[in-house]
């Protein structure tokens, strides 16, 4: 007989990857900056691409920028993010051999098996690391390599995430027309330099709201304009409302 768990919420974030656990009903349309893998840790789930039909899998790869649904009907949601600008991304391709594009639905039973341990379980943050580690089978062997203008960029993003540095002025920077840095960002990064800048400024800004519990403050500290632009901006990348994320998050390391 299948045991039962109580249905909490979860989240660790590290410099590549984070992943995320919780009992999830409907997700409304949103697009990541970056690629995840959605997996139903006790049973299928729904996932809905733009505006084709809903499809039921177990586990499921979407590239970045790609607009989808998802309804967990009340199961549990697994979810691992990996940054396109870190080594996890080389695993994460080795290990899932799937296109880069377009959207990829399996089964891996030790995927499974994996993260439904780790969520019921719930073992310190470092013994998750090695378990996603194991996983992705990190081995030290591969180690990405970003244009350095392109990641010059990155840096000043994540390291000054409230100043807006325009295209123009870190083309300029780049010693590159607006067109070319745009071109050459979106190729070492999968997504638009907006999109990227909002995506890490989400992150930060969860980071902030776990240390100091104040959504405004985080959100400026950040660089949103206030915390109703975090909320959008949060709303359009994860499909939920902030607010009822961190009123249920049981656990939340960074």
């Amino acid at each position: 007989m299948l045991k039962l768990y109580p249905a909490y919420m979860r989240l660790f974030i590290w410099r590549g990857r984070s992943l995320y656990f919780g009992p999830s009903v409907h997700l409304n349309a949103h697009a990541y900056a970056t690629v995840v893998l959605h997996v139903g840790i006790y049973r299928p789930f729904r996932i809905k691409i733009a505006n084709g039909a809903w499809q039921s899998c177990r586990c499921a790869i979407v590239p970045a920028g790609t607009q989808h649904e998802l309804d967990f009907e009340g199961g549990i949601h697994g979810k691992i993010f990996i940054e396109r600008d870190s080594s996890d991304f080389l695993y994460f391709k080795r290990r899932f051999t799937c296109p880069e594009q377009s959207l990829s639905f399996f089964q891996d039973f030790e995927l499974i098996d994996k993260l439904r341990w780790i969520y019921e379980l719930d073992p310190d943050k470092s013994v998750i690391e090695n378990c996603l580690d194991s996983l992705l089978q990190c081995d030290g062997d591969l180690n990405l390599v970003v244009d350095p203008r392109v990641q010059a960029a990155i840096n000043l993003i994540c390291n000054e995430p409230d100043c807006n540095f325009s295209q123009e002025y870190l083309a300029e920077r780049a010693d590159l027309s607006s067109s070319r840095f745009l071109h050459l960002f979106k190729e070492h990064t999968d997504v638009p330099y907006r999109r990227f800048r909002t995506w890490k400024r989400l992150f930060l800004a969860l980071e902030n709201l776990n240390a100091i519990d104040n959504m405004t403050i985080a959100a400026l500290n950040a660089g949103f304009s206030d915390a109703t632009h975090f909320s959008h901006c949060f709303r359009d990348n994860f499909g939920i409302n902030p607010a009822y994320v961190f009123r249920g998050i049981n656990r939340f390391e960074a």
